[in-house]
């Protein structure tokens, strides 16, 4: 397998305790800022269900082809799914809650209109970071054949869109898609793909997180 994409590094410096502390601590401050924030305006900026008629009040956050849950008696923050039972992607979906809710009187909505990376509040940091690994991974996905794609692609909720010779968007969160597109060789140019995000993406996760979040999926695209 190649390097380890960002989240993984992430959670592997978890596991062996480097940062342990900080991480935590990040964590129960993003904890701390969501409980000023009214469950209301959280359910509508970011797109998630709010339930509080059947006792614990609580919001449903849809992520990929799974969720979490954000009890609201006490603030604690519930994986659906053991893959994503990890600090770090939790702090990841305590910043898309906090991140929308902050951004709300700018536009908060997703505009349909794609953009590079490097377009991004702070972009050129992400742009970088694709700059090779994460591309060659991508590309190998899309050249795994038709049916391998497809069967990846459904996986983890991808859908087709018209973009390029082949492409597909997921939506990471509710309003935080991103869609992978791949061109084919041709006699003038040779096959190439292309990550783009939503021209809103800057008003739902900071960069770092779009960094391990694009990351994570592309890996898991690429494993057979």
């Amino acid at each position: 397998m190649s390097a380890l994409d960002e989240y993984t590094v992430w959670t592997e410096r978890e596991k062996m305790g480097k940062n342990a502390e900080a991480l935590e601590s990040f964590y129960q401050e993003l904890i701390a800022r969501i409980q000023r924030v009214d469950p209301i305006t959280l359910a509508e900026t970011a797109e998630v269900q709010y339930r509080g008629g059947d006792g614990i009040p609580r919001l449903v956050i849809p992520f990929l082809t799974s969720w979490f849950t954000l009890d609201l008696i006490p603030y604690r923050l519930r994986a659906e799914h053991q893959l994503f039972d990890t600090l770090t992607m939790k702090v990841l979906v305590l910043q898309y809650l906090i991140t929308a809710a902050e951004n709300q009187g700018s536009a908060v909505r997703v505009m349909n209109q794609w953009i590079d990376s490097r377009s991004l509040q702070h972009g050129a940091v992400l742009g970088a970071h694709f700059a090779k690994s994460t591309m060659e991974l991508l590309s190998s996905f899309f050249a795994a054949g038709r049916d391998t794609v497809l069967a990846r692609t459904l996986k983890w909720g991808g859908r087709p869109n018209d973009l390029g010779d082949s492409a597909f968007t997921f939506y990471i969160f509710p309003r935080l898609p991103v869609a992978f597109i791949h061109w084919k060789e041709d006699e003038e140019f040779p096959a190439y793909s292309k990550i783009l995000y939503d021209v809103s993406a800057s008003n739902y996760m900071p960069v770092h997180g779009l960094t391990a979040l694009t990351d994570f999926l592309i890996h898991r695209l690429s494993e057979d």
